[in-house]
């Protein structure tokens, strides 16, 4: 025989699943860590591009020094120029164009945390009259060289304070 069907669950519907749950909209914090992101990546690309400008002047001195000839008879005085033309790059013109002699190599070690008094004496020697020798010359490189990248860029602070302040002097 059959089985009876109740009557109550005769009217009862098959139970359907609710539709699944779609990757759009977004939650409020996909939306955060979204914005979050692109601030984050806008603020390191420009803090980059900033340091990037700063060091630009920096990197064409380094440059030029590695492309000057040494077999050239003003070599130091070319070295001279140079360090003084990364210098005003960065700081008052007004304040380093005016430096020479004792005052010019006070205001180089003034710069660098450790004196630089060998780079004072081979600069010193660009007015003698016999040139500079072979070894000087690589000694001058390697001292200017490490200058521009220990001094440059100035800080503000050492550009300002050490104006009056006694430094070594070569």
């Amino acid at each position: 025989m059959g089985n009876p069907v109740n009557p109550a669950l005769a009217s009862m519907q098959d139970i359907h699943t609710p539709a699944e749950i779609g990757l759009w909209p977004l939650a409020y914090g996909y939306w955060i860590s979204l914005f979050v992101v692109i601030v984050v990546t806008t603020l390191f690309i420009l803090w980059l591009s900033k340091r990037r400008k700063v060091g630009a002047a920096k990197r064409a001195a380094l440059k030029e020094l590695a492309m000057l000839d040494q077999n050239h008879q003003q070599f130091a005085a070319e070295v001279s120029s140079l360090l003084k033309r990364a210098a005003m790059s960065y700081g008052a013109r007004q304040q380093v164009a005016q430096l020479t002699g004792n005052d010019w190599y006070k205001w180089l070690n003034a710069q660098v945390n450790t004196p630089q008094d060998e780079l004072c004496k081979l600069l010193a020697l660009r007015f003698q009259k016999a040139q500079l020798s072979d070894d000087e010359k690589q000694s001058l490189r390697r001292h200017a060289q490490s200058w521009l990248t220990t001094a440059l860029p100035l800080s503000k602070v050492s550009a300002i304070s050490h104006q009056g302040s006694e430094v070594s002097q070569c």
